[in-house]
């Protein structure tokens, strides 16, 4: 693919990131929902357009959703983790076996978590009464990441054998 045609889907791929985060943002009961399908183009823009120009997508929309959108809970977990997941998702993969893969893809999880949890608690300046829940969130959050995770490889596959072959042909 020539470079005019990536920057071009690059655009539209941050684009696209910025419109979900934008209705997570306006919408605010949809701000993790959002997030993970901002992650979801950060995926597809990978498979197309390589780990560079993904990077950069994810970069785009993290610092312009951050930049202009009112709400920020979905550009902020945007921008964290959900939209940098899945460039390292294909390289935590990689790793054999497969066990010691899922545990480093929940390490992951957990590092971002428990910095998500501090910054909330010593700079946002939430209430104690919030860390009463500690393991519960802990718990909780894990199940919905695995459920995350387990979805985006799901939908990966489906694009680039279902979707991907409809849209370009196949190469």
């Amino acid at each position: 693919m020539k470079n005019n045609r990536k920057i071009a889907f690059a655009g539209i791929f941050a684009s696209l990131c910025i419109v979900f985060l934008a209705i997570g943002s306006f919408f605010q009961t949809l701000d993790l929902s959002a997030a993970a399908l901002g992650s979801i183009i950060v995926m597809i823009a990978y498979i197309e357009l390589g780990k560079g120009w993904a990077l950069g997508v994810y970069a785009v929309a993290s610092i312009l959703s951050i930049l202009l959108l009112p709400y920020k809970t979905a550009a902020a977990v945007f921008a964290l983790f959900v939209g940098f997941y899945p460039i390292l998702k294909f390289y935590l993969n990689r790793i054999k076996p497969l066990a010691l893969s899922y545990a480093a893809r929940i390490i992951c999880f957990n590092i971002f978590l428990t910095a998500l949890i501090y910054v909330a608690t010593n700079l946002l300046g939430i209430e104690e009464e919030f860390l009463n829940f500690g393991l519960a969130i802990y718990a909780l959050s894990n199940v919905t990441f695995v459920v995350f995770d387990f979805a985006l490889e799901r939908l990966a596959d489906f694009y680039v054998f279902r979707i991907k072959p409809k849209l370009f042909g196949k190469r």
